[in-house]
């Protein structure tokens, strides 16, 4: 029997650990081969893929930097041919007083967060209108609902996502592209333990409708829905994984 996406070509940044390691395990078992990008090494990721009997390809690439996404690209498509699913995971924050934050912290937030997001996007949609069928998935965030202190420029980041997604998905949504984004809540992940002080996950799991804080493979299953056939007329939509912060 066929998974949803068999055969087809899934790239996810951010592909290391975290996130971007469920992702992609979750993708491969849905018959996906994947492209693992990462700042750093992705051999766990792909160890994972290949137990799933796919064949999949580590590159790594500072996302902040437009000259290695455009060499990013060009290594995508010479190891891989095409990319049909793009998974815009990778994320950065730095978390400090708004009145703290510099100028150069804020760029390079908003460079991988954001702008790489876009490049990959400008770059690998064009293959999928040549073939019909794409699916482009970004990550937004539910803080930006409920902004805690010292994250303004991490929430000013997902928020822009959000209208990227949005945008993207009126350009092309008459090609057989979908485009939506995931707004996770606050996830036990490594960058989450180090980053996000005791009392935010405290005051996060009260205010939450279940009682316990997010894990990365609460997300694993809404990224699958949305690279499938199954979510073919949903696009420009930010779903909500957070247990029920918004509403």
């Amino acid at each position: 029997m066929s998974t949803p996406t068999e055969g087809r070509v899934a790239l996810v940044t951010g592909a290391a650990r975290g996130l971007g390691h469920v992702f992609a395990q979750r993708l491969a078992e849905d018959g996906c081969q994947l492209v693992l990008v990462d700042l750093l090494q992705c051999d766990e990721t792909l160890a994972l893929v290949q137990r799933a009997g796919r064949r999949g390809w580590c590159l790594q690439a500072d996302l902040a930097d437009e000259g290695q996404v455009r060499r990013l690209v060009r290594e995508v498509l010479a190891a891989a041919g095409r990319v049909d699913i793009l998974v815009n995971n990778a994320a950065y924050q730095a978390a400090a007083a708004w009145d703290q934050l510099d100028a150069a912290t804020l760029r390079r937030i908003l460079a991988v967060n954001t702008e790489a997001s876009f490049l990959l996007a400008q770059a690998f949609a064009p293959g999928m209108i040549e073939r019909g069928w794409g699916r482009i998935v970004n990550l937004a965030s539910s803080s930006a609902w409920a902004p805690p202190p010292g994250f303004t420029g991490y929430i000013a980041s997902k928020m822009a996502n959000i209208g990227l997604t949005r945008a993207l998905a009126r350009e092309l949504g008459d090609h057989g592209i979908t485009v939506n984004a995931i707004a996770p809540g606050l996830t036990r992940t490594d960058a989450a333990a180090r980053d996000v002080p005791a009392f935010i996950f405290y005051t996060v799991r009260a205010q939450q409708l279940i009682h316990r804080t997010g894990e990365p493979r609460d997300l694993a299953g809404a990224m699958s829905f949305l690279c499938s056939d199954d979510a073919a007329f949903i696009t420009g939509q930010t779903l909500h994984v957070d247990g029920g912060a918004v509403l």
